[in-house]
């Protein structure tokens, strides 16, 4: 790609008076070719998980199929299903490499304007070419403090999505997304987030195999009275909090990532993609020792 081709992609960069140090080492962990994690997590980039055990459709599934019925479990869970009206403005915190926002934009076609946040130029370049065809998507390049300056904060938020994102943030950087959000969203409306918390005491957790490194930038672990205290201090109302995806189906989600490591890469692999490779055993053991779950939280904005 030519630096024509960068500048030419719909990326609006948001900078606030204050940087965030960390925010350079959770860039550096998506910074590798996205079709090198295709490989791995499946074609449609999802990364928050699977739910597979489903009563209607017992045949095997998916990465692809598993990370769509999560997202539209939790979606129905904010109550979503086919009376509710549509969002007139949706906000994806932590877009990543686009999944949740192309599943948003399908979802919700008389949405007006659907915006993609993240910190990942590389990520957002993907976003870029995969939703180019759909006028009613922003893309910018924010840290998620600053997500109060967003462009046209006259128009608020109907439905915000923040999947996979809050296990990067440092607290202080949770409590000023949570602030920004307070200040972006309509009151009334809805946030939608899903991040692997934390279920024992984080002075005493150590992982099975040790941290020597800070692997994909997770090191600022959270309990979901951590969340969920956050977003309470910020103006919002927590609906509804639950394990989803199960410890079984989270497992499961690991299971596949690491036979497609193996798979796909059969002399080993470096980088984020080999912190991937030992943070899935060490989760592995956590999520079927019950020390850690995928937790979905509905919140409203007061």
């Amino acid at each position: 790609m030519t630096l024509t081709d960068l500048q030419s992609l719909p990326i609006e960069v948001v900078r606030g008076p204050r940087t965030d140090p960390y925010e350079d080492k959770v860039a550096t962990v998506y910074a590798d070719d996205p079709e090198e994690w295709r490989k791995v997590i499946g074609d449609e980039l999802h990364f928050q998980w699977g739910v597979y055990n489903h009563p209607d459709s017992p045949r095997p599934v998916s990465l692809d199929e598993a990370g769509r019925r999560h997202l539209d479990r939790q979606l129905e869970l904010a109550g979503f299903t086919g009376r509710t009206p549509t969002p007139r403005r949706v906000l994806d915190l932590g877009c990543g490499w686009g999944a949740d926002l192309r599943a948003l934009a399908r979802r919700f076609p008389d949405a007006r304007r659907l915006d993609g946040v993240n910190i990942s130029r590389r990520q957002l370049e993907h976003c870029a070419r995969a939703l180019a065809d759909d006028r009613r998507v922003h893309l910018y390049q924010a840290n998620a403090r600053d997500v109060a300056l967003l462009p046209d904060p006259g128009d608020p938020y109907d439905l915000t999505v923040v999947r996979g994102a809050i296990t990067h943030f440092p607290m202080d950087v949770l409590r000023e997304a949570v602030a920004g959000l307070s200040a972006r969203v309509r009151g009334g409306g809805l946030l939608v987030i899903s991040d692997n918390l934390y279920n024992v005491d984080l002075d005493t957790y150590t992982s099975a195999i040790p941290d020597r490194v800070d692997r994909l930038a997770c090191r600022h672990r959270k309990t979901p009275a951590d969340v969920t205290g956050a977003l309470e201090a910020g103006g919002f109302a927590v609906e509804d909090i639950r394990v989803l995806p199960s410890n079984t189906d989270v497992a499961r989600s690991l299971l596949e990532t690491r036979s497609n490591l193996e798979t796909h890469f059969p002399e080993g692999v470096t980088g984020a993609l080999e912190e991937l490779r030992v943070m899935a055993v060490n989760l592995s053991i956590a999520v079927l020792k019950n020390e850690i779950s995928a937790y979905s939280i509905i919140a409203r904005r007061r």
